[in-house]
């Protein structure tokens, strides 16, 4: 028994006509004439009275067609809830953002996203990247905000952009008439400031620079990007940031890489079973438009893995 089968019942009951009922479902009249037959062969009645024209339901068949009706109702409300519950975006919310991005885009987005939807409430929270995966998998997150490719097959990744790393020096540690530098010309440097072990950014860095911390007697690993930026200010040696923490305070300190540029795919990870798309929608749009246009055009750069 299937509910296309009830359809047609309902149909006939309302045309008393095969070929009516027939044009009514947008089928052909054998098509509703066998899925009816093939309906009371399997209930062991016959639901209408063929002999009559037009068509009349048997007392059996008056029962039945009542029931049928109340089931497609019970469906169809069933279909619209869920619809409602797919497009809706509201409810709480778990968003797990790495530091290395919330400190910068959270505080741009959480204002307007909050007065657009101020039935949804976002619970977020920074996590690290292995933290944000092992939680996905355990659903005790929704998203994660975090660095792209995974190569998980159980999260489903939503691209946003393309982050460039920026070169932080003392001014003057790098050629003052430079404007610019290569990731080449960084490999042989000393005195690299570093995240704690732990920061997928710190894998990232060296990644590019190819070597470790070597401080002289200071060896000073942090959590915090400002806080490497103030050790360059007053010590000396240099560090590598995202684009987005960079101030206009921070002229004279920085230097933009030649292309290809290395960068940090940043992405809203999901479950693959996750279906509140119009949440990711709506994220999505809000992180773009707080976000340089550029990153989003990056055609020549080296991406960098998160590990």
């Amino acid at each position: 028994m299937t509910l296309q089968q009830l359809e047609y019942v309902n149909a006939l009951d309302a045309y008393r006509h095969f070929v009516t009922a027939a044009e009514k479902c947008f089928v052909t009249q054998p098509t509703i004439t066998i899925q009816v037959k093939k309906l009371e062969d399997e209930i062991g009645f016959l639901i209408f009275d063929k002999s009559k024209f037009p068509l009349k339901p048997t007392s059996l068949g008056e029962m039945f067609i009542l029931k049928a009706k109340m089931i497609l109702k019970e469906a169809r409300e069933l279909k619209n809830m869920v619809n409602i519950e797919l497009n809706s975006i509201e409810g709480e919310f778990r968003l797990a953002v790495l530091p290395t991005i919330s400190s910068y885009l959270i505080p741009l987005i959480s204002g307007p996203f909050s007065k657009k939807y101020p039935n949804t409430r976002l619970m977020i929270e920074e996590m690290e990247s292995d933290q944000i995966i092992r939680s996905l998998h355990n659903k005790e997150i929704d998203i994660g905000l975090l660095v792209t490719p995974l190569n998980d097959a159980h999260l489903r990744e939503i691209k946003l952009y393309n982050e460039p790393f920026v070169f932080y020096g003392q001014p003057g540690f790098i050629d003052k008439d430079k404007n610019k530098i290569s990731v080449d010309e960084i490999e042989g440097l000393t005195n690299l400031w570093l995240l704690e072990k732990g920061h997928c950014f710190r894998n990232q860095v060296l990644n590019i620079c190819g070597h470790t911390n070597t401080n002289g007697n200071i060896q000073f690993q942090s959590g915090s990007i400002e806080a490497l930026k103030k050790m360059v200010d007053n010590y000396g040696g240099f560090t590598l940031v995202p684009e987005m923490a960079i101030s206009t305070n921070d002229n004279g300190h920085v230097l933009h890489f030649q292309k290809p540029k290395p960068v940090r795919e940043v992405s809203l990870v999901v479950q693959q079973t996750f279906s509140k798309e119009v949440l990711l929608d709506a994220l999505r749009q809000e992180i773009l438009d707080k976000t340089p246009k550029e990153f989003e055009k990056n055609q020549r750069f080296i991406k960098i893995n998160w590990r």
